[in-house]
């Protein structure tokens, strides 16, 4: 049965042409700054000194790289800062605004190249038996991203054997049916319409709709990519028994390794915990009640690692069961900014520090939305929107803007600065995550 690396892989597979790291379009930015300014490349390259041939080159994308004495001659032409021509080429790169609409994904008659600015892929849902998965995100495997996914599960079909190579955060929203989750295998719950989830990835779980009449919609967001900071949601019952601090310094080393088959050396755990790798691999040897156990360099660990010390005496126990949250509707925060931004935000998750995602419903009247000029995340946070009813005028950076119905979505760099905007006659409803969470 897929898991969640089958999911990202077949996403991949429907953009083969995409990008498959981060980066930027120096070139673009160059461009659309040179455009504004009302300057020819003729006249641009003869302000900075460069031949024709390599400005052209340097735009048109063909050239990724010039000399840093180059960028500071047309800076200088351009009557700009080094740094805004370098974040405005993030705003060009596919994966920093990535538009998914139901329609054709370049207007027909165009040339890709004059229709920069209005460029999307068409949204494809990928098929399986039983159920439907629709990433909203890029297909991208990066620490910076996240994968925004809606799952459409028939009457009385599942998902089973889902897993996270790494200790994250899954998190789930049901907008429509019913969800029984089965989490280690062991435990079961039965969740409703409008209640949220959030469950440790790397322990196993399966997604069923019991309801043998009705589909089930389910929202869930996750990243392949190990968190810096792996949290604990909740505090698990300790049941007693021998501690083994060795079994439990084993156990992090490999739950913390970006590889499947091989733990965190010695001296990767020394850059994480800020302790000398002997003091690491004298706690690893401690296995007999003889030994002198040196708490105070467990309590550094513990907090370099942001583990709550409950968790590391679970793994000493050997009683690592994971956690299972569920928010129900009076656990959902409700923020109101009706008045103030023309929104109001409704988290689908218990709001808390421990959260790795900001999972949330959002309203917007007709004509309203966040009123200021732009809001700029500090974090470099990646944002997704998806719209249920309404539309959404979606404004990010200087250049990349879309107006989104029913059924498309945006997933965009928050630190490139943002505006949202209900353009309609109607209300808009809309799904939104983002990656590191908001606090409130």
């Amino acid at each position: 049965m897929p898991g969640y690396e089958r999911f990202i892989a077949d996403s991949r597979l429907r953009h083969s042409d995409f990008p498959r790291e981060s980066s930027l379009d120096l070139g673009l930015g160059i461009k659309h700054i040179r455009l504004r300014m009302g300057l020819t490349q003729e006249e641009l390259a003869h302000d900075t000194g460069m031949k024709s041939s390599a400005l052209k080159t340097l735009e048109n994308g063909y050239a990724k790289f010039t000399k840093m004495s180059n960028l500071e001659a047309i800076a200088k032409a351009l009557r700009v800062s080094l740094r805004d021509i370098l974040i405005e080429g993030r705003e060009w790169f596919p994966g920093n605004f990535y538009v998914l609409k139901l329609g054709e994904a370049i207007p027909k008659g165009k040339r890709k190249r004059k229709v920069r600015e209005e460029t999307w892929f068409r949204r494809t849902p990928v098929s399986y038996d039983g159920y439907t998965a629709d990433i909203s995100s890029p297909p991208l495997i990066t620490p910076s991203h996240f994968y925004f996914t809606i799952f459409e599960i028939a009457p009385g079909r599942g998902i089973l054997g889902l897993r996270l190579p790494y200790p994250n955060q899954v998190a789930g929203f049901i907008q429509r049916g019913t969800l029984k989750v089965v989490y280690d295998s062991k435990r079961k719950t039965d969740l409703f319409a409008n209640q949220g989830f959030s469950l440790r990835g790397d322990k196993s779980h399966d997604f069923i709709n019991p309801d043998k009449d009705n589909p089930l919609r389910l929202c869930v967001v996750f990243s392949l990519q190990p968190s810096k900071m792996m949290k604990k949601n909740a505090k698990t019952k300790i049941k007693g028994g021998r501690l083994s601090v060795g079994k439990a310094i084993n156990r992090i080393r490999h739950l913390y390794s970006n590889s499947k088959t091989r733990p965190l050396t010695f001296v990767e755990l020394s850059y994480l915990t800020g302790l000398e790798e002997k003091s690491l691999q004298y706690l690893e040897n401690t296995i007999q009640t003889n030994q002198v156990i040196y708490w105070d360099k467990i309590e550094k660990i513990t907090q370099a690692l942001q583990m709550p010390f409950s968790w590391f005496l679970d793994l000493a126990e050997g009683e690592d069961e994971g956690y299972f949250q569920t928010a129900t509707a009076h656990d959902r925060a409700l923020i109101d900014y009706q008045h103030y931004l023309g929104v109001r935000i409704k988290s689908a998750l218990f709001p808390g520090s421990n959260n790795t995602f900001h999972f949330s419903e959002m309203y917007m009247e007709p004509k309203s939305g966040i009123r200021r000029s732009s809001w700029r995340r500090k974090d470099d946070a990646r944002i997704v929107v998806y719209v249920e009813e309404g539309e959404l005028l979606v404004e990010v950076g200087k250049n990349r803007k879309a107006i989104l119905r029913s059924g498309e979505s945006v997933y965009f760099d928050g630190s490139l600065g943002y505006i949202f905007t209900n353009p309609g006659t109607k209300p808009s409803k809309l799904l939104a995550a983002t990656y590191p969470a908001l606090i409130f």
